[in-house]
């Protein structure tokens, strides 16, 4: 006589299985096969659709294996992570593939195919990089400056790198209001909002002009400007660093730096706390003495000590550089980059008050929105403020623009809106017209 068929093994509960086991993970390989797929402009949805498609399932065999176990249905469970663990592991084939596709298929998305300059509309061209970015900047950008020199003299022999920037934790306790407007009017400071935290990224000049670059690294590798480097210097005010991977090192431990070869130099990342704020400064050298990092927190105490000493407005505005405030109407200027649809944006504007400006773009014919989540990402800022609307404040951008390909100029609407810290309604402050082109990966 035979066993009875217990729940599990009968072929209602294989079917069962099959259908919560094999279905979702069909639809959620195909997905993330689609996410892999560089779908043109028109119908990019496809791969953002796909992609939430793909994370559900992953959630969807998760909370299946946590159900399972609770159940102590052990097998079926580890059955369930298997396959989510199946699903992550694709990543690595389809990346590789999709990394071959982009040498051998074609990087053009067809944006701009077809389309006219619009009738009736001045357009003003990108301003042409005047500078190379090697550059030194002007004296007025004293940051660079000191660590310039410092790197032109001989190590000393008893180099101890000092962390310490007691002044910014004083101002930050006792005194944050005016820190943050300190930070915000700087040129030499670039406030923003990123990976969920609220960060300033240490701006330098190249040439006369202040200028971000992407991610705030700066370097030189001309040997005829001096020893070559490479750095960032960053203040994180969200108590999470903006590097991945990045040391965590007390401020009484500088001997505890830690340096490995990268970029034919070496290399060393930090992060230091300081009070509730981190400190993170990124420095690549040709010698295993930490110049650029010992000069950089130097400099730091140095100009926060300046402002801790009389912690008022009218005297913090006594030491900004001279470029920090314009006279004028408010503007912005695009920079054309290294590369076609990769520009700089300078804008000048006073909001009147305390908050953030971003950039967004249209093609002027459709009314198409570009590169909608990226540029706001990439161009938020926050912002000087005055009660004289004569008075105009930098804000100095680096974005790529995806929308087109090299070669194919298109209208572009380019509006500066703002964000308030009230929290009111944000509002657009000016716009201008662009003659621009695309970036082709």
């Amino acid at each position: 006589m035979e066993a009875p068929q217990s729940a599990e093994t009968s072929p209602a509960s294989k079917q069962s299985q099959m259908k919560w086991l094999w279905w979702p993970f069909l639809a959620a390989a195909m997905a993330e096969v689609l996410m892999f797929i560089p779908w043109n402009w028109y119908n990019r949805w496809i791969g953002l659709l796909s992609s939430w498609v793909y994370l559900a399932g992953l959630g969807w065999f998760f909370g299946l294996a946590v159900l399972r176990f609770f159940q102590k249905r052990i097998a079926v469970g580890f059955g369930s992570l298997g396959i989510m663990v199946l699903l992550i592991s694709l990543f690595i084939p389809l990346s590789v593939v999709r990394f071959f596709l982009g040498f051998t298929g074609s990087s053009e998305d067809g944006f701009a195919n077809g389309l006219q300059l619009p009738q009736g509309v001045t357009l003003t061209s990108p301003l042409k990089a005047s500078f190379e970015d090697k550059e030194p900047g002007s004296p007025e950008d004293t940051f660079q400056a000191a660590i310039r020199s410092n790197l032109a003299l001989p190590i000393p022999a008893d180099l101890k790198p000092d962390l310490h920037t007691p002044s910014l934790a004083r101002l930050r306790k006792d005194h944050s209001a005016l820190l943050d407007r300190y930070l915000a009017t700087h040129p030499g400071w670039r406030v923003y909002e990123e990976k969920g935290g609220r960060f300033a990224t240490r701006r330098w000049m190249i040439g006369t002009d202040w200028k971000i670059t992407l991610h705030g690294y700066y370097s030189s590798f001309d040997r005829d400007l001096g020893p070559t480097f490479q750095t960032r210097t960053t203040i994180a005010f969200s108590g999470k660093t903006w590097a991945s991977a990045i040391q965590r090192i007390p401020d009484d431990q500088p001997g505890a730096i830690k340096t490995e070869v990268d970029n034919a130099m070496w290399e060393s990342y930090i992060a230091v706390p300081v009070g509730d704020l981190l400190v993170e400064q990124m420095e690549q050298s040709e010698t295993q003495a930490r110049r650029v990092t010992t000069t950089a927190f130097a400099e730091l105490e140095k100009e926060f000590a300046a402002l801790l000493l009389s912690p008022d407005w009218d005297q913090a505005r006594k030491l900004l550089p001279a470029s920090a405030i314009s006279h004028g109407p408010p503007s912005i200027e695009l920079i054309s980059s290294f590369q076609g649809g990769i520009y700089n944006a300078q804008v000048r504007c006073n909001p009147g008050e305390p908050g953030r400006i971003y950039l967004k773009a249209f093609e002027i014919t459709r009314d198409y929105h570009l590169s909608s989540d990226r540029l706001k990402k990439a161009t938020n800022e926050w912002i000087g403020w005055s009660n004289d609307p004569n008075e105009q404040f930098l804000s100095e951008t680096h974005f790529t623009i995806y929308e087109g390909d090299w070669d194919q100029f298109y209208g572009a609407r380019f509006e500066v809106w703002f964000q308030p810290d009230s929290r009111a309604d944000e509002r657009k402050l000016l716009e201008r017209n662009f003659k621009i082109e695309g970036w082709m990966r």
